[in-house]
């Protein structure tokens, strides 16, 4: 059986409620980013209590604005959403940490601040970064949150829009799995712009770039979304070989914005200065405070102040109060991200 055989028997099409809710949540979270959704989480938005609102926005700031919560390797066996916020519920509070923070940190390394290392054992821990640190102090304040704001959302509001986009999830689902047992890389290739199937390797270009060799990958889960678009929504099992892949899926008539998000300006305005581009240089170095930055760009610290406060709003810049006095960083992450940013809106 040669390569592109063995890899169209690994694609599986998936509709899953449950994904959908979640990525209508991480859309209602950052409505700005999703123009074909823009006026719908905005006409959502408005009927909704100021409790769930809150909700929506505070486990997003700790899930990696819920798309952390994905539990992929129970995706394919989920019937309902209500079963999916059934499972998340009866999650031990290790895993639960992990799911929150999108895999990104071990499950050992979350016992280990858990319960801390065995004397004598001098293992270096990561520490715990802010959600981390929060979520370990308030998981069960967190969780009761978390669990509140599914049900109360999934009932109140998704189920009815469930009824209603399903049909076309169903329809795009059906299509891609038929395209792809004509040509497994064809159909890949038409998942993302930034997506690549070629030459035994899937290649995705987010903030970097990830490949994936046929030959790694045991299962391609391609799961149906109406509100991803447009993110390219990747997740990895390494240690089962498993790759989560979206399939966008357009409903006709949609309301669709043109208008560039408005975090995107917000950057764009402040990197558009010199002042302070050699700013973030400074502190893209070493973290720097007020009374340092003055003497070096030759300006006064109330300026300095200012400056700093536009690249703040615009999540340029980070800080850390070290006794009297502020440091601020440049955010890698966030230039990272502007990176992504760019490319999806010039995609759309």
């Amino acid at each position: 059986m040669s390569s592109l055989q063995r890899l169209q028997r690994k694609i599986k099409t998936v509709v899953c409620p449950y994904h959908e809710m979640l990525c209508s949540l991480h859309v209602l979270y950052q409505p700005e980013h999703h123009p074909k959704r823009l006026h719908w989480a905005k006409e959502l938005l408005s009927r909704m209590s100021p409790s769930l609102v809150e909700g929506i926005q505070a486990i997003g700031r700790l899930s990696d604005s819920w798309t952390g919560l994905t539990l992929m390797d129970r995706l394919g066996s989920f019937s309902s959403s209500q079963e999916g916020i059934r499972v998340l519920k009866a999650l031990p509070d290790t895993e639960l940490i992990h799911v929150m923070l999108n895999g990104r940190i071990s499950l050992g390394t979350i016992l280990e601040w858990q319960h801390g290392l065995p004397p004598g054992h001098g293992k270096p821990v990561t520490p715990p970064d802010e959600p981390a640190r929060y979520l370990l102090q308030h998981l069960e304040s967190v969780r009761n949150l978390l669990i509140t704001t599914l049900e109360d959302y999934e009932q109140e509001y998704f189920r009815k829009e469930w009824e209603y986009i399903q049909p076309w999830i169903h329809t795009a689902a059906a299509q891609f799995q038929e395209a792809a047992s004509r040509s497994a890389e064809k159909a890949l290739n038409s998942l993302h712009p930034r997506l690549q199937a070629a030459d035994g390797t899937i290649t995705a270009q987010k903030a970097f770039t990830y490949h994936f060799e046929y030959e790694q990958l045991q299962q391609i889960f391609v799961l149906s979304s109406t509100f991803i678009s447009p993110h390219l929504l990747i997740d990895w099992t390494g240690d089962k070989g498993r790759l989560m892949l979206p399939l966008a899926v357009d409903i006709p008539g949609l309301a669709f914005n043109e208008a560039p998000p408005e975090d995107l300006l917000r950057q764009f305005r402040g990197l558009g200065d010199a002042t302070r581009l050699r700013m973030l240089k400074l502190l893209w170095q070493a973290p720097h405070c007020t009374k340092q930055l003055a003497p070096v760009l030759g300006i006064s610290e109330a300026a300095v102040s200012k400056q700093l406060k536009l690249l703040s709003e615009a999540g340029l810049v980070t800080s850390e109060r070290k006794g009297n006095y502020l440091f601020y960083s440049s955010s890698k992450e966030a230039f990272d991200s502007l990176i992504v940013l760019q490319r999806q809106y010039f995609e759309q």
